[in-house]
């Protein structure tokens, strides 16, 4: 490592640490691994890789590199939903369930901890109480990482229309 210099380690963590969260692709094509018999690299071996070039570089480039792979992971362009938020948030709506989620926010490009109760909801989206924004708001299931059932029950006020937000 002593060869590389910062700024060279920080574009190597950011391959990776993108690697690592499925923004690229390996192999590039089903042929080649049954060509080669194996990927030419795994998620679980780059783990200790990540933590030693982690290691090796200042806290703020890390935090950085990783909030630039999150912002392409969870890019608009991005629609891929995870099946378990999926699932959750469909028994969610179905009972009329509180959801407590963990949404990514373009704006910071992090994480926040979320409990919403869901008025109305697509194929892309859903239409929410926010708790802590204290209003519905418009949520990009594929920003959604996280997603838990409660046992709180609520109730869609009836002057919710669902067309002003989907």
């Amino acid at each position: 490592m002593t060869n590389l210099n910062n700024e060279e380690i920080e574009k190597i963590y950011k391959i990776v640490k993108a690697f690592d969260e499925g923004l690229i692709v390996n192999p590039q094509q089903e042929w080649e691994e049954d060509y080669y018999g194996e990927k030419l690299l795994d998620r679980k071996g780059l783990k200790p890789i990540l933590k030693k070039l982690k290691s090796s570089i200042p806290k703020d480039s890390v935090n950085q590199a990783e909030k630039e792979v999150l912002v392409r992971k969870y890019d608009t362009f991005s629609n891929i939903i995870n099946e378990n938020v999926e699932r959750n948030a469909i028994r969610a709506f179905n009972n009329k369930l509180t959801l407590e989620v963990e949404y990514f926010s373009m704006g910071r490009a992090e994480f926040s901890k979320r409990k919403i109760d869901i008025y109305a909801k697509n194929s892309k989206y859903i239409a929410a109480y926010c708790h802590s924004r204290k209003g519905v708001r418009k949520f990009r299931m594929s920003r959604i990482s996280k997603a838990k059932v409660t046992s709180n029950k609520y109730i869609i006020p009836a002057d919710f229309n669902k067309k002003d937000y989907l």
